[in-house]
């Protein structure tokens, strides 16, 4: 689905920075996918006796608050090419293509306990160091830890959990 979305976050994305109107276009993008990811909504999508115009009409009537007459016209020419289904990852790749272009990036952080303030500040000072980026944390709690963090940002995965130390260990044992 991100090869099918890829245009259209694209287009959004540039169209959204030339216009500076980058917030307005996260927030409709955000609320669009959404309504885009309720089972419901993904029921009515595959349904081949509800029309792309009434598609369009529906996401309308619901996202009214947050369009305006450029982003109405970005939801009806995704219900017209049937590719409302895809506004989640078009959502998630205009937050990167954001990102990128605010040289910041989200990391998500899982640990077993709460993280203190001073080892954030520390993560925070290594991943930016790490990533040549303004880092954000977002820091959650996995009860399936027994230890360490596991840190997640885009594509990369840093495992410095106990289970994760403890597999390395044992692979480079059974080597």
């Amino acid at each position: 689905m991100t090869t099918v979305a890829r245009p259209y976050a694209v287009a959004a994305f540039e169209y959204a920075l030339a216009n500076k109107d980058i917030s307005a276009w996260e927030i409709f993008l955000d609320e669009a996918q959404q309504i885009a990811n309720n089972p419901a909504v993904q029921q009515l999508l595959k349904n081949p006796k509800i029309t792309t115009q009434e598609h369009g009409d529906l996401f309308c009537d619901v996202l009214s608050k947050v369009l305006s007459e450029n982003t109405q016209n970005f939801l009806r020419l995704l219900a017209e090419k049937r590719r409302l289904a895809v506004l989640p990852d078009i959502y998630y790749l205009f937050k990167t293509y954001q990102a990128e272009h605010a040289k910041s990036i989200e990391v998500e952080v899982r640990s077993a306990v709460p993280l203190t303030e001073k080892y954030q500040e520390r993560l925070i000072k290594a991943l930016t160091k790490r990533f040549d980026r303004k880092v954000s944390l977002n820091c959650k709690i996995d009860e399936y830890l027994l230890g360490g963090v596991i840190i997640s940002a885009g594509d990369t995965v840093i495992d410095g959990s106990v289970r994760g130390k403890l597999n390395r260990l044992v692979e480079s044992l059974s080597l």
